[in-house]
Protein backbone atom coordinates (compact mmCIF):
# COMPACT_ATOMS: atom_id res chain seq x y z
CA UNK A 1 0.00 0.00 0.00
CA UNK A 2 1.11 3.55 -1.00
CA UNK A 3 -1.19 5.22 2.15
CA UNK A 4 -2.77 8.39 1.79
CA UNK A 5 -6.17 10.31 2.65
CA UNK A 6 -9.09 9.01 3.31
CA UNK A 7 -10.40 11.05 0.29
CA UNK A 8 -7.37 8.87 -1.80
CA UNK A 9 -8.92 5.25 -0.24
CA UNK A 10 -12.28 5.89 -1.37
CA UNK A 11 -10.91 6.21 -4.61
CA UNK A 12 -9.03 3.34 -4.45
CA UNK A 13 -11.87 1.52 -2.99
CA UNK A 14 -14.44 3.02 -5.78
CA UNK A 15 -11.88 1.67 -8.41
CA UNK A 16 -11.00 -1.50 -7.17
CA UNK A 17 -14.72 -3.15 -5.62
CA UNK A 18 -16.12 -1.46 -8.92
CA UNK A 19 -13.31 -3.67 -11.08
CA UNK A 20 -14.01 -6.54 -9.28
CA UNK A 21 -17.73 -5.86 -9.78
CA UNK A 22 -17.55 -5.07 -13.37
CA UNK A 23 -14.89 -7.86 -13.98
CA UNK A 24 -17.59 -10.77 -12.41
CA UNK A 25 -20.31 -9.68 -14.65
CA UNK A 26 -18.50 -10.03 -17.74
CA UNK A 27 -18.05 -13.24 -17.15
CA UNK A 28 -21.40 -14.22 -15.12
CA UNK A 29 -24.67 -13.92 -15.46
CA UNK A 30 -27.22 -12.38 -12.86
CA UNK A 31 -30.31 -14.38 -11.90
CA UNK A 32 -32.42 -11.40 -11.59
CA UNK A 33 -33.49 -9.09 -14.98
CA UNK A 34 -31.56 -6.58 -15.84
CA UNK A 35 -33.02 -3.39 -14.09
CA UNK A 36 -33.22 -5.38 -10.76
CA UNK A 37 -29.74 -6.35 -11.21
CA UNK A 38 -28.73 -2.93 -11.65
CA UNK A 39 -30.24 -1.61 -8.88
CA UNK A 40 -28.96 -4.32 -6.74
CA UNK A 41 -25.42 -4.23 -7.36
CA UNK A 42 -25.43 -0.43 -7.12
CA UNK A 43 -26.79 -0.54 -3.66
CA UNK A 44 -24.13 -3.38 -2.39
CA UNK A 45 -21.75 -1.12 -4.39
CA UNK A 46 -22.54 2.16 -2.34
CA UNK A 47 -22.62 -0.30 1.09
CA UNK A 48 -19.31 -1.78 0.42
CA UNK A 49 -17.64 1.46 -0.30
CA UNK A 50 -19.07 3.45 2.59
CA UNK A 51 -18.04 0.73 5.22
CA UNK A 52 -14.76 0.51 3.84
CA UNK A 53 -13.65 4.20 4.24
CA UNK A 54 -15.59 4.77 7.17
CA UNK A 55 -13.10 1.89 8.77
CA UNK A 56 -10.15 3.09 6.89
CA UNK A 57 -11.09 6.32 8.86
CA UNK A 58 -11.47 4.82 12.36
CA UNK A 59 -8.10 2.74 12.14
CA UNK A 60 -5.81 2.54 8.73
CA UNK A 61 -4.26 -0.30 10.24
CA UNK A 62 -6.68 -2.75 11.35
CA UNK A 63 -7.94 -1.90 7.76
CA UNK A 64 -4.88 -2.72 6.63
CA UNK A 65 -4.84 -6.18 8.20
CA UNK A 66 -8.27 -7.33 7.93
CA UNK A 67 -10.41 -4.34 5.07
CA UNK A 68 -9.41 -5.95 1.95
CA UNK A 69 -10.18 -9.59 3.41
CA UNK A 70 -13.63 -8.76 4.94
CA UNK A 71 -14.41 -6.73 1.97
CA UNK A 72 -14.14 -9.06 -0.49
CA UNK A 73 -15.60 -12.13 1.61
CA UNK A 74 -18.75 -9.76 1.43
CA UNK A 75 -18.57 -8.97 -2.45
CA UNK A 76 -18.04 -12.79 -2.53
CA UNK A 77 -21.16 -14.16 -0.59
CA UNK A 78 -22.99 -11.39 -2.91
CA UNK A 79 -21.82 -12.77 -6.09
CA UNK A 80 -22.65 -16.28 -5.15
CA UNK A 81 -26.42 -15.02 -3.99
CA UNK A 82 -26.94 -12.98 -7.56
CA UNK A 83 -25.13 -15.45 -9.76
CA UNK A 84 -27.51 -17.55 -11.50
CA UNK A 85 -24.65 -19.92 -12.12
CA UNK A 86 -24.22 -23.62 -9.36
CA UNK A 87 -22.31 -22.62 -6.23
CA UNK A 88 -19.18 -24.30 -7.35
CA UNK A 89 -19.23 -22.81 -10.30
CA UNK A 90 -19.66 -18.61 -8.90
CA UNK A 91 -16.84 -19.76 -6.46
CA UNK A 92 -14.12 -20.49 -9.47
CA UNK A 93 -15.27 -17.48 -11.14
CA UNK A 94 -14.64 -15.02 -8.04
CA UNK A 95 -11.14 -16.45 -7.84
CA UNK A 96 -11.01 -16.05 -11.25
CA UNK A 97 -11.88 -12.27 -10.84
CA UNK A 98 -10.02 -11.64 -7.76
CA UNK A 99 -6.69 -13.03 -9.12
CA UNK A 100 -7.20 -10.42 -11.99
CA UNK A 101 -7.86 -7.87 -8.96
CA UNK A 102 -4.51 -8.78 -7.61
CA UNK A 103 -3.14 -8.36 -11.02
CA UNK A 104 -4.55 -4.40 -11.92
CA UNK A 105 -3.84 -3.64 -7.77
CA UNK A 106 -0.46 -4.66 -7.76
CA UNK A 107 -0.08 -3.41 -11.07
CA UNK A 108 -0.81 -0.18 -10.04
CA UNK A 109 1.62 0.24 -7.44
CA UNK A 110 4.39 -1.24 -9.38
CA UNK A 111 3.54 1.70 -12.19
CA UNK A 112 3.81 3.70 -9.11
CA UNK A 113 6.69 3.46 -7.62
CA UNK A 114 8.61 2.68 -10.92
CA UNK A 115 7.42 5.66 -12.80
CA UNK A 116 6.21 8.27 -10.45
CA UNK A 117 7.91 7.92 -7.38
CA UNK A 118 5.13 6.21 -5.08
CA UNK A 119 2.72 9.00 -6.42
CA UNK A 120 -0.97 8.05 -5.09
CA UNK A 121 -2.46 9.32 -8.09
CA UNK A 122 -0.10 7.42 -10.21
CA UNK A 123 -1.07 4.16 -8.80
CA UNK A 124 -4.97 4.89 -9.01
CA UNK A 125 -4.40 5.64 -13.10
CA UNK A 126 -2.47 2.49 -13.22
CA UNK A 127 -5.04 0.41 -11.66
CA UNK A 128 -7.54 1.94 -14.11
CA UNK A 129 -5.43 1.69 -17.48
CA UNK A 130 -4.87 -2.14 -16.46
CA UNK A 131 -8.36 -3.01 -15.74
CA UNK A 132 -9.19 -1.37 -18.66
CA UNK A 133 -7.34 -3.12 -20.57
CA UNK A 134 -8.54 -6.72 -18.89
CA UNK A 135 -11.93 -5.67 -19.47
CA UNK A 136 -11.20 -4.95 -23.07
CA UNK A 137 -9.29 -8.53 -23.58
CA UNK A 138 -12.47 -10.30 -21.64
CA UNK A 139 -15.45 -8.35 -23.73
CA UNK A 140 -13.74 -8.83 -27.15
CA UNK A 141 -11.87 -12.29 -26.62
CA UNK A 142 -12.93 -14.64 -23.93
CA UNK A 143 -16.14 -13.77 -22.19
CA UNK A 144 -18.56 -15.86 -24.97
CA UNK A 145 -15.78 -18.70 -23.71
CA UNK A 146 -16.40 -17.96 -20.51
CA UNK A 147 -20.01 -17.55 -19.92
CA UNK A 148 -20.21 -20.97 -22.56
CA UNK A 149 -18.23 -22.63 -20.10
CA UNK A 150 -20.45 -22.24 -17.70
CA UNK A 151 -23.24 -23.93 -19.68
CA UNK A 152 -21.65 -26.82 -20.12
CA UNK A 153 -19.63 -27.28 -16.89
CA UNK A 154 -22.43 -28.83 -14.71
CA UNK A 155 -22.33 -32.09 -17.19
CA UNK A 156 -19.00 -32.51 -18.29
CA UNK A 157 -16.33 -30.53 -15.09
CA UNK A 158 -16.29 -32.72 -12.24
CA UNK A 159 -15.91 -30.43 -8.79
CA UNK A 160 -12.17 -32.26 -8.09
CA UNK A 161 -11.16 -30.23 -11.33
CA UNK A 162 -12.95 -27.09 -10.39
CA UNK A 163 -11.01 -27.15 -6.87
CA UNK A 164 -7.83 -27.77 -8.87
CA UNK A 165 -8.24 -24.95 -11.51
CA UNK A 166 -9.64 -22.69 -7.55
CA UNK A 167 -5.83 -23.81 -6.72
CA UNK A 168 -4.05 -22.63 -9.26
CA UNK A 169 -5.79 -19.51 -9.42
CA UNK A 170 -4.96 -18.81 -5.32
CA UNK A 171 -1.30 -19.81 -5.71
CA UNK A 172 -1.19 -17.55 -8.93
CA UNK A 173 -2.70 -14.52 -5.93
CA UNK A 174 -0.17 -15.88 -3.05
CA UNK A 175 2.62 -14.99 -5.41
CA UNK A 176 1.53 -11.67 -6.52
CA UNK A 177 0.25 -10.45 -3.02
CA UNK A 178 3.44 -12.20 -1.06
CA UNK A 179 3.96 -9.65 1.79
CA UNK A 180 7.39 -10.88 2.53
CA UNK A 181 8.57 -9.07 -1.23
CA UNK A 182 9.55 -5.73 -0.93
CA UNK A 183 12.01 -5.47 -3.46
CA UNK A 184 10.97 -3.25 -6.01
CA UNK A 185 12.52 -4.43 -9.42
CA UNK A 186 11.86 -4.53 -13.19
CA UNK A 187 12.38 -7.93 -12.88
CA UNK A 188 9.58 -8.27 -9.95
CA UNK A 189 7.45 -6.55 -12.26
CA UNK A 190 8.64 -9.27 -15.31
CA UNK A 191 7.67 -12.15 -12.60
CA UNK A 192 4.32 -10.67 -12.43
CA UNK A 193 3.93 -10.01 -15.86
CA UNK A 194 4.54 -13.34 -16.91
CA UNK A 195 2.76 -14.99 -13.87
CA UNK A 196 -0.86 -13.55 -15.39
CA UNK A 197 0.09 -14.73 -18.76
CA UNK A 198 0.69 -18.04 -17.69
CA UNK A 199 -2.15 -18.60 -15.45
CA UNK A 200 -4.18 -16.53 -17.67
CA UNK A 201 -3.42 -18.69 -20.33
CA UNK A 202 -4.12 -21.83 -18.05
CA UNK A 203 -7.54 -21.13 -17.31
CA UNK A 204 -8.30 -20.26 -21.37
CA UNK A 205 -7.32 -23.67 -22.39
CA UNK A 206 -9.38 -25.08 -19.80
CA UNK A 207 -12.67 -23.08 -20.76
CA UNK A 208 -11.72 -23.94 -24.75
CA UNK A 209 -10.85 -27.98 -23.98
CA UNK A 210 -14.43 -28.34 -22.20
CA UNK A 211 -16.56 -25.50 -23.96
CA UNK A 212 -15.34 -27.85 -27.21
CA UNK A 213 -16.36 -31.25 -25.31
CA UNK A 214 -19.43 -30.11 -24.58
CA UNK A 215 -20.74 -28.29 -28.00
CA UNK A 216 -19.36 -31.55 -29.50
CA UNK A 217 -21.75 -33.79 -26.91
CA UNK A 218 -24.59 -31.32 -27.71
CA UNK A 219 -24.26 -31.68 -31.56
CA UNK A 220 -23.98 -35.82 -31.41
CA UNK A 221 -27.15 -34.91 -29.35
CA UNK A 222 -29.12 -32.59 -31.99
CA UNK A 223 -28.27 -35.57 -34.31
CA UNK A 224 -29.55 -38.30 -31.57
CA UNK A 225 -32.92 -36.32 -31.97
CA UNK A 226 -33.26 -35.37 -35.36
CA UNK A 227 -32.75 -39.52 -36.09
CA UNK A 228 -34.75 -40.00 -33.35
CA UNK A 229 -37.97 -37.41 -35.06
CA UNK A 230 -37.82 -39.19 -37.90
CA UNK A 231 -37.63 -42.70 -37.00
CA UNK A 232 -40.97 -41.42 -34.82
CA UNK A 233 -42.73 -39.52 -37.80
CA UNK A 234 -41.70 -43.41 -39.48
CA UNK A 235 -43.40 -44.42 -36.56
CA UNK A 236 -46.94 -41.78 -36.62
CA UNK A 237 -47.38 -42.90 -40.27
CA UNK A 238 -47.84 -46.12 -39.56
CA UNK A 239 -50.03 -45.45 -36.70
CA UNK A 240 -51.97 -42.82 -38.76
CA UNK A 241 -52.14 -45.56 -41.63
CA UNK A 242 -53.67 -48.21 -39.32
CA UNK A 243 -56.28 -45.81 -37.41
CA UNK A 244 -57.21 -44.12 -40.97
CA UNK A 245 -58.08 -47.61 -41.68
CA UNK A 246 -60.54 -48.31 -38.45
CA UNK A 247 -63.27 -46.01 -39.01
CA UNK A 248 -64.67 -46.83 -35.50
CA UNK A 249 -61.66 -45.11 -33.54
CA UNK A 250 -62.71 -43.97 -30.33
CA UNK A 251 -62.88 -39.06 -29.99
CA UNK A 252 -60.46 -38.92 -26.91
CA UNK A 253 -61.09 -35.03 -27.16
CA UNK A 254 -61.79 -32.22 -29.77
CA UNK A 255 -57.97 -31.32 -31.36
CA UNK A 256 -58.63 -33.48 -34.07
CA UNK A 257 -54.37 -34.44 -34.52
CA UNK A 258 -53.51 -35.01 -30.67
CA UNK A 259 -57.11 -37.41 -31.11
CA UNK A 260 -55.56 -39.02 -34.23
CA UNK A 261 -52.32 -39.46 -32.45
CA UNK A 262 -54.10 -40.58 -29.21
CA UNK A 263 -56.24 -43.19 -30.77
CA UNK A 264 -53.59 -44.92 -32.51
CA UNK A 265 -50.96 -45.58 -29.46
CA UNK A 266 -54.34 -46.21 -27.28
CA UNK A 267 -55.19 -49.00 -29.55
CA UNK A 268 -51.44 -50.08 -30.07
CA UNK A 269 -51.19 -50.39 -26.11
CA UNK A 270 -54.41 -52.48 -25.90
CA UNK A 271 -53.70 -55.15 -28.63
CA UNK A 272 -50.13 -55.30 -26.55
CA UNK A 273 -52.31 -56.34 -23.37
CA UNK A 274 -51.30 -52.77 -21.74
CA UNK A 275 -54.32 -51.14 -19.35
CA UNK A 276 -54.72 -47.74 -20.29
CA UNK A 277 -56.26 -44.80 -18.63
CA UNK A 278 -57.12 -41.62 -20.16
CA UNK A 279 -57.82 -38.01 -18.58
CA UNK A 280 -57.95 -35.48 -22.06
CA UNK A 281 -59.82 -32.61 -21.72
CA UNK A 282 -58.22 -30.24 -24.92
CA UNK A 283 -60.06 -28.22 -27.54
CA UNK A 284 -59.46 -27.83 -30.76
CA UNK A 285 -57.23 -24.94 -30.20
CA UNK A 286 -54.46 -25.80 -27.26
CA UNK A 287 -52.98 -22.35 -27.49
CA UNK A 288 -49.53 -24.41 -28.47
CA UNK A 289 -48.64 -25.31 -31.95
CA UNK A 290 -49.96 -28.94 -32.66
CA UNK A 291 -46.45 -30.23 -33.53
CA UNK A 292 -44.95 -29.33 -30.52
CA UNK A 293 -47.83 -30.81 -28.64
CA UNK A 294 -47.63 -34.14 -30.55
CA UNK A 295 -43.41 -33.94 -29.98
CA UNK A 296 -44.25 -34.41 -26.52
CA UNK A 297 -47.32 -36.82 -26.11
CA UNK A 298 -45.99 -39.43 -28.55
CA UNK A 299 -42.30 -39.42 -27.31
CA UNK A 300 -44.33 -39.35 -23.41
CA UNK A 301 -45.94 -42.83 -24.92
CA UNK A 302 -43.65 -43.85 -26.53
CA UNK A 303 -41.43 -44.00 -23.04
CA UNK A 304 -44.20 -45.39 -21.60
CA UNK A 305 -44.71 -48.47 -23.91
CA UNK A 306 -40.83 -48.87 -23.88
CA UNK A 307 -41.13 -49.28 -19.94
CA UNK A 308 -44.11 -51.34 -19.84
CA UNK A 309 -42.42 -53.98 -22.02
CA UNK A 310 -39.31 -53.85 -20.30
CA UNK A 311 -41.21 -54.25 -16.92
CA UNK A 312 -43.44 -57.44 -18.62
CA UNK A 313 -39.94 -58.73 -19.34
CA UNK A 314 -39.01 -58.74 -15.85
CA UNK A 315 -42.39 -60.22 -14.71
CA UNK A 316 -44.33 -61.60 -17.00
CA UNK A 317 -47.17 -62.09 -14.54
CA UNK A 318 -47.41 -58.09 -13.80
CA UNK A 319 -50.08 -55.87 -14.72
CA UNK A 320 -49.17 -53.00 -17.17
CA UNK A 321 -50.68 -49.47 -16.80
CA UNK A 322 -50.30 -46.38 -18.55
CA UNK A 323 -52.10 -43.51 -17.10
CA UNK A 324 -52.20 -40.40 -19.22
CA UNK A 325 -54.07 -37.06 -18.15
CA UNK A 326 -54.04 -33.34 -20.41
CA UNK A 327 -55.81 -30.47 -18.87
CA UNK A 328 -55.80 -26.78 -20.11
CA UNK A 329 -55.67 -24.40 -17.02
CA UNK A 330 -56.39 -20.68 -17.22
CA UNK A 331 -52.83 -19.91 -19.42
CA UNK A 332 -51.35 -23.57 -18.09
CA UNK A 333 -51.57 -26.23 -20.01
CA UNK A 334 -50.58 -29.40 -17.95
CA UNK A 335 -49.71 -33.05 -18.77
CA UNK A 336 -49.06 -36.08 -16.45
CA UNK A 337 -48.17 -39.72 -17.63
CA UNK A 338 -47.25 -42.45 -15.58
CA UNK A 339 -46.70 -45.89 -16.56
CA UNK A 340 -45.68 -49.22 -15.26
CA UNK A 341 -41.78 -49.61 -15.31
CA UNK A 342 -38.92 -51.69 -14.26
CA UNK A 343 -38.26 -52.59 -10.10
CA UNK A 344 -34.72 -51.10 -10.54
CA UNK A 345 -34.96 -47.99 -12.88
CA UNK A 346 -32.26 -45.94 -13.11
CA UNK A 347 -32.11 -41.82 -13.05
CA UNK A 348 -29.16 -39.59 -14.23
CA UNK A 349 -29.50 -35.57 -13.67
CA UNK A 350 -33.09 -35.60 -12.69
CA UNK A 351 -34.19 -37.51 -16.02
CA UNK A 352 -34.39 -41.62 -16.81
CA UNK A 353 -31.17 -43.37 -18.22
CA UNK A 354 -31.72 -43.96 -22.02
CA UNK A 355 -31.53 -47.76 -21.22
CA UNK A 356 -34.79 -47.30 -19.02
CA UNK A 357 -36.33 -45.03 -21.38
CA UNK A 358 -35.82 -46.45 -24.53
CA UNK A 359 -33.67 -43.95 -26.43
CA UNK A 360 -33.60 -40.09 -26.43
CA UNK A 361 -37.35 -39.41 -26.59
CA UNK A 362 -36.98 -37.41 -23.23
CA UNK A 363 -34.87 -35.22 -24.64
CA UNK A 364 -37.07 -33.63 -26.97
CA UNK A 365 -39.54 -33.75 -24.83
CA UNK A 366 -37.34 -31.32 -22.57
CA UNK A 367 -36.39 -29.11 -25.96
CA UNK A 368 -40.12 -28.50 -26.91
CA UNK A 369 -41.19 -27.70 -23.11
CA UNK A 370 -38.41 -25.17 -22.67
CA UNK A 371 -39.94 -23.59 -25.38
CA UNK A 372 -42.46 -22.93 -23.42
CA UNK A 373 -40.54 -21.60 -20.65
CA UNK A 374 -42.31 -25.72 -19.24
CA UNK A 375 -41.31 -26.94 -15.87
CA UNK A 376 -41.16 -30.81 -15.78
CA UNK A 377 -39.55 -33.32 -13.59
CA UNK A 378 -39.43 -36.99 -13.99
CA UNK A 379 -39.50 -39.97 -10.91
CA UNK A 380 -39.37 -43.23 -10.27
CA UNK A 381 -41.88 -44.70 -7.69
CA UNK A 382 -42.23 -48.33 -6.66
CA UNK A 383 -42.08 -49.50 -9.97
CA UNK A 384 -43.68 -46.64 -12.09
CA UNK A 385 -42.44 -43.93 -14.09
CA UNK A 386 -43.91 -40.93 -13.72
CA UNK A 387 -43.77 -37.61 -16.00
CA UNK A 388 -45.67 -34.22 -15.27
CA UNK A 389 -45.09 -31.08 -17.28
CA UNK A 390 -46.33 -27.72 -17.25
CA UNK A 391 -46.26 -25.34 -19.86
CA UNK A 392 -47.10 -21.80 -20.59
CA UNK A 393 -49.42 -20.68 -23.35
CA UNK A 394 -48.51 -18.03 -25.84
CA UNK A 395 -50.46 -15.12 -26.22
CA UNK A 396 -53.54 -14.44 -28.19
CA UNK A 397 -52.19 -14.00 -31.13
CA UNK A 398 -49.34 -16.77 -31.05
CA UNK A 399 -52.35 -19.04 -30.42
CA UNK A 400 -53.95 -18.16 -33.53
CA UNK A 401 -51.29 -19.53 -35.10
CA UNK A 402 -50.84 -22.27 -33.32
CA UNK A 403 -53.28 -24.82 -35.15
Amino acid sequence: MLGGSVAIALVRMIVSIGGVMLLFFLISESRFEKRRTVVTCLCAYAALIAVTCAWYAISQQVFARMGALVTYVLFGIFAVWISRDSMYVSMYKLALVFYLMSVFMIGGIEIAVFFFDKNVWADIAGRIVLLGLITWFIDKKVKKTIRGFSDYVEYELDRFSVAIMMLSLFFGIAFILNPQVHDQTPYRLMQIAMNFFLTGILQILVFRLYLHIGIEKTYMQENQLMEMNHRLLERHMELLAAAGEDKSAEKLCDNAAVNRILAAYTAQARKEEIKVMLDVELGSNPGIPNIDLITILANAWENALYGCKEAEKEDSGRECVIRLMVRKKKNKLVIYCSNTCKAEAGMEKGMPKPEDSGGIGVMSIVRTAEKFDGEYDFKYDNGVFVFRLVMNMPSDGDSAAAV
